[in-house]
C-alpha cells in the first residue's frame, strides 16, 4: 500500500479520543505497506510470523531470525512520528518524513556519498538490486544467490525477476510465479551456490568461494553480467562467499559484475557494513530480524560509485511499480530510477522503520566491547540449557556462527514446527508464549533458532543479564512441557 498520509486521519477534538484513534491508525498503518505475509488473521490478530501489530511485552521474543513484536519503545516512536506528519503545525511533509528515516540509516552506516532506497522486505530488495544490474548492463544477468534454502523462502523466485506472492506490496494481486511487468523477455538467469552438503554439513569456505568463482567467471564467458550475492548471515548464522574473494572477484572481472551483501538479518556491525561499500558492494538489509523492529521494513544500501554510474541509467520501464514508490528511492537517483513509478512513499514502511531505528539507535549507544560481552554471555546461557537437555542439540556444534543466533536441533525426534507452534499458544498457567525463529530444514532434520535481539541486547545493558538468564530458563521450560505435550 502506497498512503496518501494526509488524509489518514481526520481532526478529533480532544487528547483522549485523540490518542485511541492514534493507536487504532497505526496499529492499522504499521499491518499496511506490505504483502499478505504482514496481514493479521482475523481472528488471532497476528500476521504469519505470529506477531501482533502491538506490544505484546508479556510474550517471550526470541525470535528475532524470523520477526519479532513491536516494542513498547518503537511503538512510542512511530506514534510520535505519525503525529508529526499529521499535524500542520510541525511542517512534516511526506517527503521529510522518509529523507530523515533515510538521513538516520545513512549516519549509523557513516560511508561517504552512499544512499539507501526503502523496501517493504528483504525479499523486495532483491528485486531492487535485480532491477538495478539489469539496468546497469543492457545484456543478460545471471544472478548468483548464496544458500537459497537459508534466505527468504521467496528470494529464489524475486531473483529470478518473479512475483514472489499473490500481492505486490504497492501494486495489490499478482501472478504469483510470474515475472514482474516489463521482465517478460528480461535475460535472467538464476544460479544457485550451497554453503552446506545434502545431509546438512557445512561446506569448507574455501569450496564455496571457489565456486563463486568458477560461476561468475562462466557468466563471463557467455557474455553475461553477474549480480553476486555474499551471505553475512543465513537463517542459521553462517557466511557464505567470503568478502575477500568477492572483492577478487569484482576486480578481476570489474564493470561485469555487482557484488550485494545479503545482510538482512543485521547481525555484523556498522564498520563492516561500512567496509562493504567502500568495496563498491551494495548491501541488504532489514530493521526486522536482530534490529527487532516490526516486520517488514528493508533497505538497499548503495555506495558512491555505483550512484554514480546509476545517475545516467533511464530504465525502459516500471517494472517495480508493484512494489515501490517514488520517495522510497534516494532524491539523487529519483529521476534516473523512480520517474515511472508511482508518486508518493509506502508510510506503513516508514512507520515501521522508525520503530527499528529506534531500537537500532539505542543498541548502538551502547560501547560496542559491552555488546560482545553480552551477546557472548547470551550465547553461552543457550548452549549450556541446550547440552543440559539430553532431548536437544547444537545444530553445528564444530563451527558456531554469528553471536546472538543458536539453532537447536532435536535429538528425541519431535516435531520441530509442531513444537514451535505450541511454544507460541496464549499461556496457560505459568507458561508464557514463547517465541522462537520458526523451523529451518537442514538436512534430514528441522532447527529452531534461540535468537537475541537489539531490544533484548540493550535491556540485559540496563537491568542486568539476569532478567535474559531468568527468560531463558522459562523459554527451555516451556520448551519441555511442549515436548511432552506434542508426543
Amino acid at each position: 500500500m502506497v498512503a496518501a498520509p494526509v488524509t489518514l486521519l481526520s481532526a478529533r477534538p480532544s487528547a483522549a479520543p485523540r490518542r485511541k484513534g492514534l493507536d487504532d491508525q497505526l496499529r492499522l498503518l504499521l499491518t499496511s505497506g506490505g504483502d499478505e505475509r504482514l496481514w493479521p488473521d482475523p481472528l488471532l490478530r497476528r500476521n504469519r510470523y505470529g506477531a501482533p501489530a502491538a506490544p505484546a511485552p508479556d510474550e517471550l521474543w526470541y525470535s528475532s531470525s524470523t520477526a519479532s513484536a513491536i516494542s513498547p519503545e518503537g511503538w512510542r516512536a512511530a506514534g510520535e512520528a505519525l503525529e508529526r506528519l499529521l499535524d500542520p503545525a510541525a511542517h512534516c511533509s511526506p517527503e521529510d518524513f522518509v529523507e530523515d528515516i533515510r538521513a538516520r540509516l545513512l549516519r549509523l552506516v557513516g560511508a561517504p556519498g552512499a544512499q539507501a532506497a526503502l523496501c517493504a522486505s528483504g525479499t523486495e530488495a532483491e528485486l531492487l538490486v535485480l532491477f538495478l544490474a539489469l539496468n546497469l548492463s543492457r545484456r543478460p544477468v545471471v544472478n548468483i544467490v548464496v544458500a537459497p534454502a537459508e534466505t527468504g523462502s521467496g528470494v529464489p523466485a524475486a531473483a529470478d525477476g518473479r512475483h514472489f506472492l499473490g500481492h505486490a506490496s504497492a501494486g495489490g494481486p499478482v501472478s504469483e510465479g510470474a515475472r514482474l511487468d516489463g521482465w517478460e523477455e528480461a535475460s535472467i538467469q538464476c544460479r544457485h551456490i550451497a554453503v552446506r552438503e545434502p545431509g546438512g554439513r557445512l561446506l569448507p569456505h574455501a569450496q564455496v568461494d571457489a565456486a563463486a568463482a568458477e560461476a561468475v567467471q562462466a557468466a563471463a564467458d557467455a557474455g553475461a553480467f553477474t549480480l553476486l550475492h555474499v551471505m553475512d548471515a543465513s537463517k542459521t548464522g553462517h557466511a557464505g562467499v567470503s568478502r575477500a574473494a568477492a572483492q577478487a572477484i569484482a576486480a578481476r572481472h570489474r564493470d561485469n559484475v555487482l557484488v550485494v551483501v545479503d545482510a538482512c538479518q543485521l547481525r555484523c556491525s556498522w564498520e563492516v557494513l561500512r567496509a562493504d561499500l567502500a568495496a563498491g558492494f551494495a548491501v541488504m538489509i532489514t530493521g526486522s530480524k536482530f534490529a527487532g523492529g516490526p516486520p517488514f521494513s528493508g533497505a538497499l544500501l548503495l555506495p558512491a560509485g555505483l550512484c554514480e554510474r546509476l545517475a545516467d541509467v533511464r530504465p525502459g520501464q516500471a517494472c517495480l511499480r508493484a512494489y515501490s514508490a517514488r520517495l522510497d528511492w534516494p532524491a539523487p537517483l529519483r529521476m534516473a530510477l523512480a520517474e515511472r513509478l508511482r508518486p508518493g512513499f509506502n508510510l506503513g514502511l516508514a512507520l515501521r522503520w522508525t520503530a527499528a531505528l529506534d531500537a537500532i539507535e539505542d543498541y548502538a549507544a551502547l560501547p560496542e566491547d559491552h555488546r560482545g560481552v553480552l551477546l557472548a554471555r547470551f550465547d553461552a546461557a543457550v548452549r549450556a540449557r541446550v547440552r543440559a537437555d539430553p532431548a536437544l542439540s547444537l545444530l553445528d556444534e564444530e563451527s558456531l556462527g554469528v553471536p546472538g543466533l543458536v539453532p537447536v536441533v532435536h535429538a528425541d525426534g519431535s516435531d520441530a514446527r509442531l513444537i514451535h507452534e505450541t511454544l507460541a499458544l496464549p499461556a496457560s498457567g505459568n507458561v508464557r508464549p514463547c517465541h522462537l525463529g520458526q523451523p529451518v530444514e537442514i538436512g534430514a532434520t528441522a532447527a529452531l533458532r534461540v535468537c537475541a535481539s537489539m531490544p533484548l541486547i540493550t535491556r540485559a545493558a540496563h537491568d542486568g543479564f539476569a532478567v535474559l538468564e531468568d527468560e531463558l530458563d522459562e523459554v527451555f521450560e516451556a520448551w519441555a512441557l511442549a515436548r511432552r505435550a506434542c508426543r
